[in-house]
């Protein structure tokens, strides 16, 4: 499967159109366009970079597809890893659909994960006894 093909269902399975990925990444549509019916060739990494905050997936996944990383076992090996999201919210500068998270809005997406997991723990410790 090529570039163009796995953008197309990344935006497709994503639910957006061509317009909503451009309005979402900065990238005009006519490029996006060409991007997908493979009149273009492989963008560089900045026009991935723009394109990962638009589809809302990671940047290094795009990279790899793109043919710019070979993934290595060792890399996999630290995907794995867990990250603690908490520290993750507060330590760093987020964007989400283009807006930088201010540090109250940050707060607010962390209650919002803490009153989340909170029910989730009542419910399975509910069903264990």
């Amino acid at each position: 499967m090529y570039f163009y093909d796995k953008l197309k269902d990344m935006r497709k399975l994503k639910g957006f159109t061509i317009r909503e990925l451009a309005d979402r990444s900065g990238v005009s549509a006519a490029y996006i366009s060409q991007l997908e019916n493979g009149n273009r060739g492989i963008p560089s990494p900045e026009v991935l970079m723009k394109l990962s905050e638009g589809l809302n997936t990671s940047y290094s996944e795009l990279m790899d597809i793109a043919g710019y990383l070979e993934s290595s076992p060792s890399e996999q090996q630290y995907q794995s890893n867990p990250v603690n999201l908490r520290r993750f919210l507060r330590e760093n500068e987020l964007m989400f659909d283009g807006f930088v998270l201010t540090a109250e809005d940050k707060e607010w997406v962390e209650r919002m994960l803490t009153v989340l997991f909170w029910k989730d723990r009542q419910t399975n410790t509910s069903d264990g006894q």
